[in-house]
């Protein structure tokens, strides 16, 4: 299994507990750079594999050459700061990880979102809504407190959202995910809307 682990905005205290678990349990931990490097090895020594911007393809290409036959009987961590889903090199390794052996279990562990951290730092509450983005021309859309599920699910398509995805209660007692959206939904559930 390949799992990426996020380790969050760089504070050794804001890991999570299943990344602390996932780092001293895996066969093997890859880490991209230095400032990982610096996280991980308060829990076991990483192999360092550095990423130099522009090169992030050809080195995810070799890393997953070396990595991916081993990802099916072993258990291979890539810890990265920030969130492994988000611009992280393990989507680059991922991706060629699945092109060597497409049958290799993904796991993305998530970590303590840098957004959340800084409205925290910044005693900055969010009362109505908040936009994460870093273009106008958004991907991927996360829409949070989706009661109204049908108006909101129809509001995403209307604006070429059409890959669409219901998570009620995630994490807890009844959880369900779906790519069908309900019309009326739990307050503890979001749609993620992906364009194609």
């Amino acid at each position: 299994m390949l799992i990426g682990v996020s380790l969050g905005p760089g504070d050794p205290e804001l890991l999570t507990l299943k990344a602390i678990r996932v780092i001293k349990e895996a066969d093997e931990v890859i880490v991209p750079g230095e400032n990982a490097e610096k996280l991980v090895r308060l829990y076991r020594e990483p192999k360092v594999v550095e990423f130099p911007m522009g090169r992030g393809n050809e080195v995810a290409r070799r890393l997953a050459g070396e990595i991916a036959e081993r990802c099916r009987e072993e258990n291979i961590a890539f810890c990265c700061l920030g969130d492994a889903v988000l611009y992280s090199t393990f989507s680059l390794l991922a991706d060629e990880v699945l092109k060597i052996a497409p049958d290799v279990e993904i796991e993305i562990v998530p970590g303590v979102s840098v957004v959340f951290s800084a409205l925290a730092i910044t005693k900055t509450f969010v009362k109505k809504s908040l936009l994460i983005t870093v273009d106008f021309e958004p991907e991927v859309v996360a829409v949070l407190k989706a009661k109204r599920s049908g108006e909101i699910a129809e509001k995403l398509m209307s604006m070429g959202f059409r890959d669409l995805k219901f998570i009620e209660r995630l994490h807890m007692e009844g959880q369900r995910i779906s790519d069908h959206v309900p019309k009326e939904a739990d307050y503890f559930s979001l749609i993620l809307g992906v364009r194609r």
